[in-house]
């Protein structure tokens, strides 16, 4: 008897497909989420820094505050002002009176019921307090 294998392809091309396309979306949610993770800690670390340098941009907690949400949207992330803590006395890697700027972001994917991806990202950034001179 002659088989016949029309369709085989079809059918285990129908196999396949789902995990590519898992693995394709996989890709581009986790590239998004790393990209998304960097910009605030980008924006954190200029927030910090410019309060540290005493920068008049930084001079009041508002301002901080401002800043912090200006620079996550030069990166093209959009952060809530209610979203951004600033600790000036927070204690990082044993040292005290450092400063501590984190921004939060909830992280909405398309994909987030089909992978364990997380729902927030933060960013964070502890600069040590320069001495006055």
């Amino acid at each position: 008897m002659i088989r016949d294998e029309r369709g085989a392809t079809v059918v285990e091309f129908g196999i396949i497909l789902p995990l590519l396309l898992m693995a394709l979306f996989g890709l581009i949610e986790g590239a998004r989420l790393i990209w998304m993770d960097q910009a605030l800690d980008q924006a954190a670390y200029s927030t910090a820094r410019c309060r540290t340098i005493a920068s008049a941009a930084c001079d009041s907690a508002a301002k901080q505050v401002s800043y912090a949400v200006q620079r996550a949207k030069a990166n093209g992330v959009t952060v809530l002002p209610a979203n951004v803590v600033i600790d000036p006395a927070a204690t990082c890697g044993g040292s005290s009176g450092a400063l501590l700027v984190t921004l939060t972001v909830s992280f909405g994917s398309p994909v987030g019921k089909l992978l364990p991806l997380p729902q927030t990202v933060r960013g964070r950034s502890c600069v040590p307090a320069l001495p006055k001179v």
